[in-house]
């Protein structure tokens, strides 16, 4: 596998040779020949670095592709609760429901992530759920929320988008009005096709097979008050009263017996959403009949995720002792309001001096990061990519756009030359991280950009290119990457103070010397 991907660098090694052999310097590969595109033919330089630790503050989570929900018990950090404060949006506004609505049944419905497989032997429809971690159930309630989301901030004058933050979850729920309107206390994500009947256009029951889903029947008395009865009223006239009339529901998971299991879910799939079905009064050739509905009300754009997720005390101790240069021993790396890595290329500006007067051709530039294995339990709990993004001005590197594999629309093959999957050991536990600068280090190297601070985060779709805020800028941090945001992941990872050194962070140029 690791000898395939050296070979694609092959033709890009051919092609500079074509391209700087009518030119003035003359190249003189020090170190050999490549040999069958093995990078170890070029000459190493294993350049200084430095690696420490940055807890992060809440982080903004009405801006969020996607939503956690549930319990989490993850093998390093602990435990986290995810719940969410989920906006409701009218599917028409001033809808009519007939004379003498009925509900029969109110249904809600939130898809989960999962891929098909081949049918079972009797041809039932077989999946496998993507993005659930865990697999013990949890309490799941569902409470009205009498707690208003903004759109804009009236404190900025409603000239800019309100935000909103993990740790808001108590502020949420000292709002909630009522009891509950769903109660599972023993609630698990199921892998199974999802069969249910549903009436045709001409009134027939048909059978319907969906993916696995989020499928639970929430109370009717609480939707025949808040909307078939109010039928004509002002608070279902338009969006803007309906929202501020019936705010939002909150979606609080709660462990059982100290475990659970969390999914990533999606509010605003366009299968997500709850349906009243109901039955009216209509008159047919002078007979009253009874005539079926329904009545579809949408997630609305202001979904707010809340975690609850304390770290160990030990951990935050180390995190502490290790937040600036020199460096850290341990690298902490945490999704959700976790913590990240701050790294420093180049030991000093005198050695970035030296570099530049060398005038080198750099074929690749790599950070290597070695899993502390004595610290993670190893396995599907540890997360497959790492992010590194430019601190000063919140964006991606260079080299993430010029991978030939950025376009790719499946997240696991995307980007793969500048971050690729954590390499594994043949039992699945985490060896290293390895990501590829080149470009990056380039543009310092002939100072076409600043050698400036890198974040470093895990994250769980690496195609997520957007960033959240911090409720509190940490060190001059005011932003991380919305992919580490989703992850409930976490890993430990050696630093530049590693006593094992050689598993220390590693930074090396692979470069052909120039004779000028």
């Amino acid at each position: 596998m690791i000898l395939l991907k050296r070979f694609r660098y092959l033709p890009a090694v051919a092609l500079m040779v074509l391209v700087f052999t009518g030119c003035d310097d003359d190249f003189n590969t020090i170190g050999g020949e490549l040999v069958g595109g093995q990078l170890n033919a070029f000459p190493k330089y294993e350049a200084g670095v430095v690696a420490y630790n940055k807890k992060l503050s809440p982080v903004q989570t009405n801006n969020l592709p996607v939503q956690l929900l549930g319990v989490y018990n993850e093998p390093v950090y602990g435990q986290q609760q995810a719940n969410v404060l989920a906006q409701l949006s009218l599917s028409a506004n001033n809808p009519s429901f007939g004379n003498e609505p009925r509900l029969d049944s109110v249904v809600l419905t939130l898809p989960y992530f999962s891929t098909k497989q081949e049918n079972d032997a009797q041809g039932n429809a077989v999946y496998k759920l993507d993005s659930i971690y865990g697999n013990s159930p949890f309490k799941l309630s569902i409470t009205r929320s009498g707690y208003f989301l903004n759109d804009f901030d009236p404190e900025a004058n409603f000239e800019s988008r309100q935000r909103y933050y993990s740790n808001q979850g108590p502020l949420f729920e000292s709002n909630l009005i009522g009891d509950p309107i769903y109660v599972n206390q023993a609630f698990i994500p199921s892998p199974r096709e999802v069969v249910y009947l549903q009436r045709n256009e001409t009134g027939e029951l048909d059978t319907t097979r969906v993916s696995p889903r989020m499928r639970i029947n929430l109370s009717k008395e609480f939707f025949q008050t808040n909307i078939l009865d109010k039928a004509g009223s002002t608070e279902l006239s338009n969006t803007n009263n309906f929202r501020n009339f019936l705010r939002g529901l909150y979606f609080k998971a709660e462990p059982v017996n100290g475990d659970g299991s969390l999914m990533t879910l999606n509010f605003n799939d366009s299968a997500a959403g709850i349906v009243l079905y109901f039955t009216n009064i209509e008159e047919e050739d002078g007979e009253e009949v009874e005539t079926p509905g329904t009545f579809r009300i949408n997630f609305g754009n202001n979904n707010v995720n809340t975690f609850t997720m304390p770290f160990p005390a030990s951990i935050t101790q180390e995190i502490a002792a290790s937040s600036d240069a020199p460096g850290a021993a341990n690298l902490f790396l945490r999704g959700g309001e976790g913590s990240m890595a701050v790294i420093e290329l180049f030991e000093d500006e005198a050695e970035l001096a030296e570099l530049r007067s060398k005038n080198w051709l750099v074929n690749e530039a790599n950070l290597t990061f070695y899993v502390n294995q004595e610290r993670v339990p190893g396995g599907v709990a540890e997360p497959s990519r790492v992010l590194l993004y430019n601190l000063a001005t919140n964006q991606l590197l260079a080299d993430y756009g010029a991978d030939p594999s950025a376009a790719s629309e499946n997240p696991n093959l995307a980007v793969r030359s500048h971050s690729p999957l954590l390499v594994r050991d043949e039992d699945g536990n985490g060896i290293f991280y390895k990501v590829r600068i080149t470009e990056h280090v380039r543009r310092i190297l002939n100072q076409d950009t600043e050698n400036v601070k890198l974040g470093l985060v895990v994250t769980q779709n690496i195609k997520v290119i957007n960033y959240a805020a911090l409720r509190q800028p940490v060190d001059g941090i005011d932003r991380v990457p919305t992919a580490s945001v989703i992850s409930p992941k976490g890993t430990v990872l050696h630093g530049n103070l590693s006593p094992n050194a050689d598993k220390r962070l590693k930074f090396n140029i692979f470069y052909t010397e120039t004779n000028n």
